[in-house]
């Protein structure tokens, strides 16, 4: 059983789509960094990461939709 807590997997996460460093020296979108954190790190498969992956875009489309001005009906 891992000691991790849960804060302790949010920044990893977050490390994956905040990699300036690697960046420079080996080029990875954030896609990849937490692909390679979940399969390498966690033992989860690429059905697991491809859930997570769409959870994140639907998550963010949402968002965009229900707080975006261009969404907004300003015609009230």
């Amino acid at each position: 059983m891992s000691e991790e807590t849960l804060y302790d997997l949010r920044c990893y996460v977050s490390n994956c789509f905040n990699h300036r460093e690697a960046m420079v020296t080996e080029p990875k979108s954030g896609y990849m960094m937490l692909s390679q954190l979940m399969k390498e790190e966690y033992d989860l498969d690429n059905n697991d990461v491809d859930e997570v992956v769409s959870e994140i875009e639907d998550f963010v489309s949402k968002f965009i939709k229900e707080h975006s001005p261009k969404f907004t009906d300003n015609d009230k």
